[in-house]
């Protein structure tokens, strides 16, 4: 069976968290393509300052960026507790 699948079927929840990532994969594009400035090394302190809107786009972009981290590291833990289980020697009181 495919490894995804696999996955897939002992977590499914893994598959709605692969779309959110997807989506906040596009919406981080969306908010630096309609920001520029984010783009700038410290855009707070541009000779100009910076809109409402790209400020609060850049708070969105570091949600966005712990929201992104956290759905690596709960993936990564469903990965290992997969191989952990597989690792693992039977059980006394498991049915095989």
């Amino acid at each position: 069976m495919d490894a995804h699948l696999e996955l897939v079927l002992c977590a499914p929840e893994l598959a709605v968290l692969a779309a959110l990532e997807a989506t906040l994969r596009a919406s981080v594009a969306a908010l630096t393509a309609a920001h520029a400035e984010l783009e700038a090394e410290d855009f707070a302190a541009s000779p100009h300052p910076p809109s409402a809107q790209a400020c609060l786009a850049d708070a969105l972009l570091t949600q966005v960026e712990a929201l992104q981290h956290s759905l690596r590291r709960y993936r990564t833990l469903i990965i290992m507790q997969e191989v952990w289980a597989r690792a693992a020697p039977p059980s006394e009181h498991s049915s095989s």
